[in-house]
């Protein structure tokens, strides 16, 4: 706890949570707490953090996993739930403006791509969603690399654009056009060139301790990897 002290904290009696973000209303400055739960996706209003609300609740199928990460004034959840990418307008506090999509489609060449499960989203700079893990339950078989999807041309139905499927990804994240891939079961951070997302191809990988990468973050100045 270095330099961290508790100003407050908001618990649910009945359910556990897998991860959290954040989002800012651009409107006024509220900061919130976007939470995923074991039984859901809740969102917190964090206007008096000493005494943090919960705005809503959204139900679903139960999973130990979510990961969320925002575009604008949407929140997109994966789960290994089979519920698909959970999207959520955060303009509307009722918790009532949300989708559950499954299939995308590339408006170019007409290909797609169809998930019900995914084990972690990031969301990069220009709006580009990756989509690590992903797995169906209707007998497709996506790939478990991962899948670009593009949410700033439309923010509730996404735009598949492409897929890196040379190993499976449990976790990572992009800056500009380089994908820092977390793939745990071989025990490499995989470092990938996803400038074109109809072509991405491998910059090369290294093995972390104990063989086992399961995610990775690059420092502000690009220099470094952890």
């Amino acid at each position: 706890n270095y330099n961290l002290s508790l100003i407050g904290e908001y618990s649910w009696p009945s359910t556990e949570g897998s991860d959290i973000w954040g989002w800012v209303d651009p409107n006024d400055g509220t900061e919130y707490a976007l939470v995923g739960l074991n039984d859901g996706f809740a969102c917190v209003n964090l206007s008096n953090p000493a005494n943090p609300t919960q705005e809503f609740h959204i139900p679903d199928i139960n999973s130990t996993w979510r990961d969320i990460k925002t575009w604008g004034n949407y929140a997109y959840i994966t789960t290994e739930a089979d519920a698909g990418l959970l999207i959520v307008d955060l303009t509307d506090m009722t918790g009532n403006s949300f989708w559950h999509v499954t299939n995308f489609v590339n408006p170019a060449n007409g290909s797609s791509v169809e998930f019900t499960a995914a084990h972690n989203i990031y969301i990069d700079e220009n709006g580009i969603a990756y989509i690590f893990g992903a797995s169906s339950s209707t007998g497709s078989t996506p790939p478990d690399g991962a899948i670009f999807l593009d949410v700033n041309a439309h923010a509730t139905a996404p735009e598949y654009l492409g897929v890196w499927e040379d190993e499976y990804i449990h976790d990572g994240m992009v800056r500009g056009d380089t994908l820092y891939a977390g793939c745990i079961y071989t025990g490499e951070l995989f470092v990938v060139d996803v400038s074109n997302k109809s072509n991405p191809f491998t910059l090369g990988t290294h093995l972390t301790p104990n063989a086992f990468t399961h995610n990775g973050w690059v420092s502000d100045d690009g220099d470094f990897v952890f």
